[in-house]
């Protein structure tokens, strides 16, 4: 009878642990610089400073059983390959678009995208020559005669577009920078925070660029998860955004302040 109870003791044991063994995800995220969010270019990644989203996202690990292999790819590579093949379990970050809801889910509270748990908000700026007569009133551009550069698969160029304004698009804000500072664009329309650090730390976009007010929409950016991995795990897929949305409220402030520095 003894042997029994210690052999039904151990099938239990053995039971819970099969079950509480760490779940491998593969999270995605763009392979260009975007300050202060990801840090270098190409697939690397420098653990030393890997940017702030990304140290974000590897915080889900500690407060979460999980543990998160990352890799990065061109955006559109990340969103319309990897997350809707369910190549990857979560790509990072990305704003709202209703056509993006094929490649994966957001996180929805009563159907409806639930904006406590984004990852975070920023705002796209306009960025033209200070020799420029361009002007901007938050509704409107004015002496516009060239295209507007932005970076290929953001959402900000199909707000431009629908804006009624051609979009030029390149690989990169930096490129797009560059583009303006010879004369080929008229406008560049960027993060505000990559589009500022970029000009802070260039002699030459500092003296020739600079950025016009109002911003020209303010976005919330999320974390996307695959469907594939929802229907699998839609607990612990909700568990995922819950952690997030803490990190951004308790961790979020102190880890932004050495990108900073």
């Amino acid at each position: 009878m003894k042997k029994l109870i210690f052999l039904i003791i151990e099938i239990l044991l053995f039971s819970f642990l099969l079950n509480a063994e760490t779940v491998n995800l593969i999270f995605v995220y763009e392979d260009k610089q975007s300050f202060p969010d990801f840090i270098g270019n190409g697939d690397n990644i420098n653990w030393d400073k890997p940017g702030v989203a990304v140290e974000c996202m590897k915080l889900l690990e500690k407060k979460l059983d999980i543990k998160i292999t990352f890799k990065r790819f061109p955006w559109k590579r990340c969103l319309e390959v990897m997350l809707k093949d369910g190549k990857s379990d979560g790509v990072f970050t990305a704003s709202y678009k209703k056509e993006r809801e094929e490649f994966g889910v957001y996180p929805k509270k009563n159907g409806l995208i639930d904006e406590s748990r984004k990852y975070n908000k920023t705002n796209y700026c306009f960025y033209k020559l200070k020799e420029s007569k361009i002007t901007w009133d938050g509704k409107e551009i004015k002496n516009l005669s060239k295209k507007i550069g932005a970076p290929l698969g953001y959402s900000i160029v199909d707000d431009l577009k629908g804006m009624g304004y051609t979009v030029e698009t390149s690989s990169s804000t930096a490129n797009n920078l560059k583009e303006l500072s010879v004369g080929i664009l008229d406008l560049v329309a960027a993060w505000e925070t990559e589009g500022d650090y970029l000009i802070e730390k260039s002699p030459e976009f500092n003296k020739n660029i600079e950025k016009l007010n109002p911003p020209i929409i303010s976005k919330n950016y999320y974390l996307m998860l695959s469907h594939q991995f929802v229907n699998k795990n839609p607990q612990l897929a909700e568990k995922i955004w819950d952690a997030l949305a803490e990190i951004r409220q308790k961790d979020y402030p102190n880890i932004v302040k050495k990108y900073y520095e």
